[in-house]
């Protein structure tokens, strides 16, 4: 009796065994079937159990990674409260900010995090007081280049121009109205050149808008694009006081007439149009039109006052230009003081770095609150592979953001300047026609003809 009893129960542990194995193996080929019929539904069902797990995990890895404060009256670890999301991407996690968890002590743990989350970065962001946001990628999105084609149309808005991609796919636009300075650092080979034909394509359909393009290479990089220009000089000095002297005396006489013209007193009241463009001049290599050299020769004096004359010109069309649609870019490749002067630097509002090699390059480039913000900083871009990636700050969003910059086809950008060349016209003589005893400065002679 025994026996058949001690057989019975093995009979029915092995019967309840199979049916247990059974019904997890149908299960899964259940499961299998479904996520293959609905993709979506059964990937946000491991995306919230993922989420579900990191929530679990979240106060030991809070208490190991030191984020918080151990309670003096319980002894016990208070972790900062978090929730969490998870995608395809990667994790975002929105915590709060107590003591001994803020901005800075989340940075200094993103490294962890990342390797906790199976991710190759992780960002803190301070979303508002109290509040800061945890992105981590599975991969990194800016790494992939980004071809496209221009369309070779006048944009709708002159207010802003689009420079790229944003870590979350988000397009970004740079801010143009109100603005007079932008400045753009970085190394050589990362990108500068081709955020500028990337930026002239965009903008040269437009009949509200005029080019002045300076070289500070004086190579032929430029060449293609100066048929759309209204004003042109490569690296010799004497040519470029020239062409900045004309933008000057647009200026002035645009602070002379504006009431008179347009009914107000800022330029972007209206906006740009065909009769008050916007005129962007484009000063590449900028350094090289602000170094002064040692001696006291008499060719080293004249060469030191020709210089201090183009830091006048420059420093007062940021200054003085915002109001009547007058933009400088400057392009260098290091924006330290000594390359280009502060009082010219700190004045423009719009800040883009690519690769640097030195974190003094990255303040002189986008300020010292770069400092703060380690995990954005371009030093962390010197790679062949980041060759397009940008740092640059956007308004309505704290802190610094990384941008993928596109490669456009240069034969496109000089059939779009082809097409537009027509467009190419004189703010100064336009000025005169509505604002009658204006004096116009004739145009610098081109190299070879007569003065």
């Amino acid at each position: 009796m025994l026996a058949t009893l001690v057989g019975l129960s093995m009979l029915l542990a092995l019967v309840g065994g199979t049916a247990t194995l059974a019904s997890v193996l149908l299960g899964r080929q259940l499961r299998a079937r479904l996520a293959r019929r609905h993709p979506q539904q059964a990937a946000a069902r491991q995306h919230t159990q993922q989420a579900r797990r990191l929530a679990a995990e979240w106060p030991l890895l809070a208490q190991t990674l030191g984020l918080g404060y151990r309670d003096q009256w319980t002894r016990q670890h208070r972790f900062p409260p978090a929730k969490f999301m998870a995608d395809d991407q990667g994790v975002t996690a929105t915590v709060a900010a107590i003591a001994g968890a803020g901005l800075a002590d989340y940075q200094h743990a993103a490294g962890y995090l990342a390797d906790t989350w199976d991710c190759v970065t992780v960002r803190a962001e301070q979303q508002r007081p109290g509040l800061i946001r945890l992105r981590g990628l599975h991969r990194d999105p800016l790494l992939a280049p980004a071809r496209i084609d221009l369309s070779g149309t006048a944009p709708a808005s002159l207010d802003s121009w689009w420079l790229g991609w944003a870590e979350d796919a988000r397009p970004v636009f740079i801010r143009s109205a109100e603005v007079s300075g932008t400045v753009v650092g970085g190394l050589a080979g990362f990108g500068k050149t081709m955020l500028v034909a990337h930026f002239l394509g965009q903008l040269a359909p437009s009949p509200a808008v005029q080019f002045v393009l300076i070289d500070g290479k004086g190579g032929p990089d430029y060449d293609r694009l100066i048929p759309r220009a209204w004003l042109s000089a490569k690296d010799d000095l004497s040519e470029v006081r020239d062409v900045l002297r004309q933008v000057h005396r647009l200026m002035v006489d645009r602070q002379g007439a504006i009431a008179q013209f347009l009914g107000v007193t800022d330029a972007w009241h209206l906006g740009p149009s065909p009769s008050w463009p916007l005129v962007v001049v484009v000063i590449d290599e900028a350094h090289t039109f602000f170094h002064e050299r040692k001696g006291t020769s008499p060719e080293v004096k004249a060469h030191n006052t020709l210089v201090a004359e183009l830091s006048r010109l420059v420093e007062e069309l940021i200054r003085k230009g915002r109001n009547v649609a007058i933009q400088v870019m400057l392009l260098t490749q290091r924006a330290t003081g000594d390359a280009i002067p502060t009082r010219i630097r700190d004045n423009c509002q719009v800040a883009i770095s690519f690769a640097t090699r030195t974190l003094d390059g990255a303040v002189a480039a986008l300020g010292e609150e770069i400092r703060q913000h380690p995990d954005a900083s371009p030093v962390l871009l010197n790679d062949p592979a980041y060759v397009g990636v940008a740092v640059t700050s956007l308004p309505g969003r704290p802190g610094f953001h990384r941008v993928r910059t596109p490669q456009v086809d240069h034969h496109q950008v000089t059939a779009i300047i082809r097409a537009t060349t027509g467009l190419r016209t004189d703010p100064a003589a336009l000025l005169a026609d509505r604002a009658p005893g204006l004096r116009v400065v004739p145009e610098v002679p081109a190299p070879g003809d007569a003065a």
